[in-house]
């Protein structure tokens, strides 16, 4: 389980610290077992991901992404899309991380186009 200690540690004497004291309880109810099946595969995915480091992150493209200066090894690609494949479905996009291109279900850059004007 990914651990939010820090997280609620860090929020604990600002302005966020009346979520902190209830965000451990958010988060189990909201990432349990019982209400995602796949909670462990997914979980899993994410810890098998390749440790890859983005040199540049885009925000304003029509395919949010990131990316690095010295593309990442074959490896470490075909790491990064078998482990982004066991948290499909993708849901919001479309992606492109180190120039892996993630087609989605939902078009975001579609919307945000029709509201741009």
């Amino acid at each position: 389980m990914i651990d939010y200690q820090p997280l609620i540690d860090r929020w604990q004497d600002g302005d966020m610290a009346s979520w902190a004291a209830q965000l451990p309880e958010q988060i189990a109810a909201g990432l349990s077992q019982k209400r995602y099946g796949d909670l462990s595969r997914w979980l899993d995915a994410l810890a098998a991901l390749p440790n890859l480091v983005a040199d540049s992150i885009q925000l304003d493209s029509a395919r949010v992404g990131a990316g690095a200066d010295r593309q990442p090894g074959a490896n470490d690609i075909e790491c990064l899309e078998a482990n982004l494949r066991n948290l499909h479905p993708w849901r919001k996009g479309p992606f492109e991380l180190f120039g892996l291109h993630l087609d989605t279900e939902w078009r975001s850059d579609w919307k945000w186009d029709r509201v741009l004007p």
